[in-house]
C-alpha cells in the first residue's frame, strides 16, 4: 500500500468513492463504470478533481473485482501519477473508512464516481468554507409525505435540502464520526450525517440541480443530454 507524506499547508487529498454496484441500474457493470458518451461515468468526476487546483491527490476506492480495471482506466487516461487506488469495503461506509486510511491532509473531499456533472465552481463553493464539515444542498420543490399505504403527515419543504457532493470534512473529525459508527452499529447514507450525530456543524452551501447522481438507466440518459447537449 501506498503511503503519502504532506509536506505543504495547501496540500488536500480527495476520495473519489467508486465501489459501488448497480443494482438499481439493472447492469452488469458497476455504474461507476458504464460508459457515458464513450467515457466511463467515474472518469468525469475524477477529471474534475485531479485539474482543480485546490487538490492534490485522489484516493479511489474501488470493488475488489474492479481493481485491475480502475487501475487500468486511471492509465489509459492519463491520471494515474495523481491517484491511489484502494480497495474498499462491502458497504458505502466501510469505503469510506478504507479511504480515509490512506488520507494525509487536514482537510479531505468526498466524492462518489456516480455523480460525473460537479464542476470547478461547485468545488471552489465547498472547499471555501473552512468549518468542520461542508455539504452542498439543494431545495426540494415537490412535496414529502409520510406513511406507508396511507399519507400519515407531511414535511415542510422549506425546511428540507436534497444533500449532494462532494463534501469537505476535518479529517479529524470524519475519522472520529466514523469510528463511533462502526463502535455503534450505526449506519448512514452519506457522510455529514454522522458529523452531525457527532454534535458537528454541518454547513450548508449552495448546490448544483445538474448534479444529478446516476441511479437508474435513465439518469443516463439525463447526465448525457445535460453533459453533450441534445445534438
Amino acid at each position: 500500500m501506498v503511503t503519502f507524506t504532506a509536506d505543504t499547508g495547501d496540500f488536500m487529498d480527495a476520495i473519489l468513492l467508486a465501489a459501488g454496484s448497480s443494482r438499481r441500474m439493472g447492469s452488469e457493470i458497476d455504474k461507476q463504470l458504464v460508459r457515458l458518451g464513450g467515457k466511463p461515468v467515474m472518469i468525469f468526476s475524477l477529471e474534475r478533481l485531479v485539474n482543480h487546483a485546490g487538490l492534490s491527490r485522489v484516493i479511489v476506492t474501488s470493488a475488489k473485482d474492479n481493481l485491475d480495471d480502475i487501475t487500468e482506466l486511471l492509465e489509459d487516461y492519463h491520471l494515474s501519477s495523481h491517484c491511489v487506488v484502494v480497495e474498499g469495503g462491502s458497504t458505502r461506509q466501510e469505503s469510506v473508512v478504507e479511504g480515509l486510511k490512506q488520507v494525509t491532509s487536514e482537510r479531505v473531499l468526498i466524492h462518489e464516481g456516480a455523480r460525473p456533472l460537479i464542476d470547478n465552481e461547485l468545488i471552489d463553493r465547498v472547499l471555501a468554507v473552512t468549518a468542520d464539515c461542508a455539504v452542498p444542498t439543494i431545495q426540494i420543490p415537490f412535496t414529502v409525505a409520510v406513511g406507508g399505504s396511507t399519507m400519515e403527515n407531511e414535511l415542510d419543504r422549506s425546511l428540507l435540502h436534497n444533500v449532494q457532493l462532494p463534501q469537505v470534512f476535518n479529517t479529524d473529525v470524519i475519522r472520529k464520526a466514523h469510528e463511533r459508527a462502526m463502535e455503534n452499529g450505526e449506519t448512514a447514507t452519506e457522510d455529514s450525517v454522522l458529523v452531525h450525530r457527532m454534535g458537528y456543524e454541518v454547513i450548508f452551501v449552495e448546490g448544483s440541480k445538474k448534479n444529478i447522481k446516476i441511479t437508474y438507466p435513465e439518469d443516463l440518459v439525463i447526465a448525457e443530454t445535460l453533459i453533450f447537449g441534445e445534438g
